[in-house]
């Protein structure tokens, strides 16, 4: 109930929000640009016009004039100030999606209906002629209207939605999963960052740019995303996409590198992970004509934890290996990479103290590897071997990582 409660509250700035990642997409000219948050909620720039445009969403409301008229005052006011500041001129465009009422607005509609129903106020105390009160002749309005377009019929939520989806996963050339969870969560937070910059001019950007920034390397956790889908069906999500396999996990040499440093850390949840990771991704029954298990590697964790997590998977009777094979070796590649099998002999996990180590280890593979990184705010640098599948998730836990494997 919470995560519903929460898209309904944010319902409009998401409205908002994907409605500018549809208008950049929509963008076609090289020079072609979208602002946020400037002269209106999306400015859109061409070679040949502006376009200010206004978005509204009131899925459980009924259309009616006052709904809009701030909004038209706003963009008159706007108009009369561009006339004297010698402006460009200026499109603009109010676009809402209401529950019913749309057809209470015929259109066109002349000056007359645009008096009356958008630039009057009338109170007990006095009527408010907002026309009047700016000094905006008939003609200037006239001029305005033919500048101004209305549309009380735009898509629903789910539709506009849907379409970014679809419009992602073809510029992409991706699935609609990776579409939502990759692209448009990222999108979400290029908008996010731009509507909150100081400068006009900082919160403008082409499709270009735009495709760039939000191609990155990571699933993102992004508080918006988040707050829209809700955390228990994103971390499904993943989990559905990547880690859904059960007793048909294939074989891989398959690294998950944690990243376990923060204030919640506690040894006993690291330790319950292991073992999950160890009890999941391991296939070493008797019948298994390929048996393996998976590596780990612990990031921000100082040597004195690492041994004592060790001391307590050894009494605890985890079949793991570090590398070390005696007090005082050497890290030996080999002794980590030793074959798993049904045999006590056989590692149930592989545990890395050293990222130089891991990666010593797997570039020297040949066979099928798979990287699994889950951080909190930089992840490790790239192996160097595009080869290696290297999937990074975004956490604000790590507590939360058996959640999606």
């Amino acid at each position: 109930m919470a995560d519903r409660s929460a898209v309904s509250t944010i319902a409009g700035y998401f409205y908002q929000f994907d409605r500018s990642i549809l208008s950049i997409l929509g963008l076609t000219g090289a020079n072609d640009s979208v602002a946020i948050e400037c002269i209106e909620d999306i400015d859109i720039h061409t070679a040949t016009e502006t376009t200010a445009v206004q978005c509204k969403y009131y899925e459980k409301s009924e259309y009616n004039h006052s709904i809009i008229k701030p909004a038209i005052m706003f963009m008159l006011a706007h108009y009369k100030a561009g006339l004297t500041a010698d402006r460009p001129t200026i499109q603009y465009q109010l676009s809402g999606h209401f529950a019913s009422g749309q057809d209470k607005l015929v259109l066109p509609f002349d000056i007359g209906f645009l008096k009356a129903n958008f630039l009057t106020t009338t109170s007990k105390e006095k009527t408010v002629k907002k026309h009047e009160e700016l000094g905006v002749s008939d003609a200037e309005l006239e001029d305005f209207l033919k500048l101004l377009s209305i549309d009380v019929n735009a898509a629903k939520f789910d539709d506009q939605f849907q379409t970014i989806i679809e419009s992602l996963a073809k510029q992409f050339g991706c699935s609609p999963f990776a579409a939502e969870f990759f692209y448009y969560n990222s999108a979400l937070r290029v908008i996010k960052e731009l509507a909150i910059e100081p400068g006009e001019a900082l919160r403008v950007i082409t499709r270009a740019d735009f495709i760039k920034r939000i191609d990155t390397s990571s699933y993102l956790f992004d508080e918006w995303f988040i707050a829209k889908l809700g955390t228990a069906k994103y971390y499904r999500g993943l989990r559905n996409e990547f880690f859904a396999t059960g007793v048909n996990v294939s074989p891989a040499e398959r690294l998950f590198i944690i990243h376990a440093a923060d204030d919640s850390y506690s040894r006993n949840t690291v330790k319950t992970l292991l073992k999950t990771i160890s009890r999941k991704y391991s296939k070493l029954s008797k019948r298994d004509a390929k048996p393996f298990s998976p590596y780990v590697l612990l990031v921000g964790i100082d040597d004195s934890e690492l041994a004592g997590l060790k001391q307590e998977l050894h009494n605890e009777d985890v079949r793991f290996v570090d590398g070390y094979d005696f007090k005082g070796a050497q890290f030996d590649a080999g002794s980590i990479s030793r074959p798993a099998s049904y045999a006590a002999a056989g590692p149930a996990l592989r545990l890395f103290c050293d990222l130089a180590e891991a990666r010593q280890t797997f570039l020297s593979f040949q066979r099928s590897r798979e990287i699994y990184e889950f951080y909190r705010s930089e992840p490790v640098e790239d192996f160097g071997d595009g080869a290696i599948r290297h999937t990074r998730f975004q956490i604000p836990k790590y507590e939360d990582i058996d959640k999606i494997i």
